[in-house]
């Protein structure tokens, strides 16, 4: 069959790029032909009628003495800066995921594919995808083809939809042939708002390729800034989170590399906000010699390495993913929110049984690719 992959825009978000990269790797391995579908918008843009209010409201909030200042064509900045940031990481999306370029689905036409697959990260979560029916096929919705999600995420265990929004995905989501979700919390939404009581939970799609597909990656990577250091993949930092790290610092008695670029904040001159390839970015994961990090895929990526790790609360990107995560392997310590200052690190350094954790891998791995599998056969 030939499919095609609705997923977020492949903008720099490097979790997001891999799991694309995996999900198509994957489909391919089971005698497919797959296609990820990328949207030329690299980030979730109000409706254009509304633009013109939103511009308006900004300039009037610089002119008010004493109130915030916002930068008032934010979104076209982005838009002009994208391909000079992302540059190191470009030949990677080319190359090895070759996607579908449109501006809008509406743009797919019927007949061009057997199936769509929809997944993964959150693309489920409206605030991130953008008209969100559309993360449900509603382009599609008269056509003869199979539906399915792959490992689809709402990103966090609250729902975040209008009542319009809910109704309309709803009744989408009714014409899946098979629906599978990232997080556990996700079963129950499906089941007590979608009326899908049959959603599977899998393994995110990063999760279904073995680690040595990512090491033989890592020894493309044009540096390797990260070895023997303490990683810091922090994507929202503040004062608790760096406290924590700190303390990793004097446990591993070792330097902290920081692998976070922050590509999006104009008082940082535009050269140093380059963000590295995806092979030096994984490559700081396979080096370090512990990771402190609130990503889900930086979690992701320690269990499949074998990096003794920490997980930090990220409440705005969304707890529950990593939560779920961690409970699949029996690593919900991992999470903290503080460090007691009499620890002395030795059990956050060597007390993960990776040869279970590889068991159980195994285990969740062969369910997912089962469901995936099974879902992807021709009626």
């Amino acid at each position: 069959m030939k499919i095609a992959i609705i997923t977020l825009p492949l903008h720099t978000n490097y979790g997001g790029i891999l799991q694309a990269y995996a999900l198509k790797q994957t489909i391919e391995s089971m005698g497919h032909s797959a296609e990820v579908i990328d949207r030329k918008c690299k980030i979730v843009l109000p409706p254009s009628w509304k633009m013109p209010l939103i511009y308006l409201k900004r300039i009037v909030l610089n002119l008010t003495p004493g109130g915030k200042r916002p930068e008032v064509f934010r979104e076209k900045r982005i838009l002009k800066e994208f391909p000079y940031v992302s540059s190191r990481l470009s030949p990677f999306v080319q190359n090895n995921i070759a996607p579908r370029i449109v501006n809008d689905y509406s743009e797919i036409r019927i007949g061009e594919y057997d199936a769509f697959v929809v997944g993964s990260d959150q693309v489920w979560r409206p605030k991130y995808f953008g008209n969100i029916e559309d993360a449900f096929l509603r382009f599609a919705k008269k056509w003869n083809v199979r539906r399915i999600s792959y490992a689809a995420s709402f990103g966090t265990d609250q729902l975040e939809y209008s009542y319009e929004q809910l109704h309309n995905c709803s009744l989408l989501l009714q014409r899946f042939n098979a629906v599978s979700v990232r997080e556990s919390s996700a079963v129950e939404i499906c089941d007590e708002w979608f009326d899908r009581e049959d959603a599977a939970h899998v393994l995110d799609p990063v999760m279904l390729l073995q680690a040595d597909r990512y090491i033989s990656l890592v020894s493309e990577s044009e540096s390797r800034p990260c070895k023997g250091k303490v990683l810091s993949y922090i994507l929202d930092s503040d004062q608790s989170k760096l406290a924590v790290l700190d303390r990793v610092r004097k446990w591993v008695a070792t330097d902290v590399y920081d692998a976070v670029v922050q590509d999006r904040n104009p008082k940082i001159p535009l050269k140093k906000r380059v963000v590295p390839s995806i092979q030096q970015w994984l490559s700081c994961f396979a080096d370090a010699e512990f990771v402190v990090t609130d990503s889900f895929h930086g979690c992701v990526l320690c269990i499949l390495m074998h990096k003794p790790f920490l997980a930090l609360g990220n409440v705005n990107r969304g707890m529950s993913r990593i939560h779920s995560l961690l409970q699949d392997f029996g690593l919900e310590d991992r999470m903290v929110q503080g460090i007691d200052p009499d620890d002395d690190g030795e059990y956050y350094i060597s007390g993960i049984d990776w040869s279970g954790i590889d068991t159980r891998l195994e285990e969740l791995r062969k369910k997912s690719l089962d469901f995936l599998q099974s879902a992807l056969k021709s009626r």
